[in-house]
């Protein structure tokens, strides 16, 4: 029996002046992109950061991409991975980069029976399905258990040089920049970047969908509601956006507390306020 999308909602904020996050959903399909902001200050796009350059490029190239079912998820990433880096290489003019553009990325495609989900997910922009208030919440937390570090990193200097958080964060560059090196590695993290053999370790599989099942696709940025400033767990997001409310009110909390705690002392965290994606569905 085919499901129809009953509900859906999107939502895909800047944290700053500009945003290297991007969100797409189109027909059965739909994606989120975490832009990896760059340490090293290379820069050869128009954008204003390379990182938004990345997450537009592909994200463009997804929207078209993904409404090709002669293709699965995995195949269309590497085509992408193959087509952006080759763009950016042309910008560089061939040059050695030292941090690689690169994004966390969540991803889902219906069967043509609608019967089916395919999901595919690299890095902490992840997944989660509720089926009947079970959730199987499918993220990759390799990265964030490397930010926990850098994060540890920081609180220490903060109380060493009586500083706060976020002003602790410029000096650890060079720590975040050999984390950064790891990108694509087994010892590492595996992310869209350069090389195709991220996707072949990255999560993805298919799950039956039935009515009433409900997907949320996030970027970290958005999971802050319920793993860094705990204004609600998963669970209570899910119940909140099935009663009604939006993700654009559930965004609005998190930007007060962000406002609150400005200075990322009482929930350490990189800024004071990331970009935030997530697009929200219900069969």
């Amino acid at each position: 029996m085919k499901n129809t999308i009953k509900k859906y909602d999107l939502i895909c904020k800047n944290g700053k002046s500009w945003n290297e996050d991007y969100a797409f959903l189109g027909n059965g399909y739909g994606f989120v992109l975490d832009g990896a902001s760059n340490v090293t200050g290379e820069h050869f796009s128009s954008c204003e950061t390379d990182a938004k350059w990345f997450a537009q490029e592909f994200g463009k190239f997804l929207e078209s991409a993904l409404e090709d079912y002669s293709k699965n998820i995995i195949e269309i990433m590497k085509d992408g991975i193959v087509k952006v880096t080759e763009k950016y290489h042309n910008l560089t003019n061939h040059k050695k980069i030292i941090d690689m553009p690169s994004s966390c990325v969540s991803a889902f495609r219906l069967n043509q029976d609608k019967t089916e989900l395919e999901y595919f997910v690299l890095g902490d922009s992840g997944i989660a399905i509720n089926k009947n208030g079970k959730i199987n919440d499918i993220i990759d937390l390799a990265v964030t258990y490397l930010d926990k570090v850098d994060l540890e990193s920081m609180k220490k200097i903060s109380t060493e040089k009586n500083i706060s958080v976020l002003k602790a964060r410029k000096f650890i560059d060079k720590q975040m920049l050999k984390k950064r090196l790891t990108k694509n590695t087994p010892n590492g993290y595996w992310i869209l970047g350069d090389d195709v053999k991220a996707c072949d370790n990255a999560l993805n599989g298919k799950i039956k969908i039935e009515k009433g099942d409900l997907i949320l696709l996030y970027t970290d940025g958005f999971s802050q509601i319920w793993n860094t400033i705990f204004i609600h767990s998963l669970s209570d997001v899910f119940s909140l956006l099935n009663s009604g409310k939006s993700l654009e009110n559930l965004y609005q909390e998190l930007y007060d507390e962000q406002e609150k705690d400005a200075e990322c002392n009482k929930f350490p965290r990189f800024k004071k306020r990331d970009d935030a994606s997530a697009i929200y569905l219900k069969f």
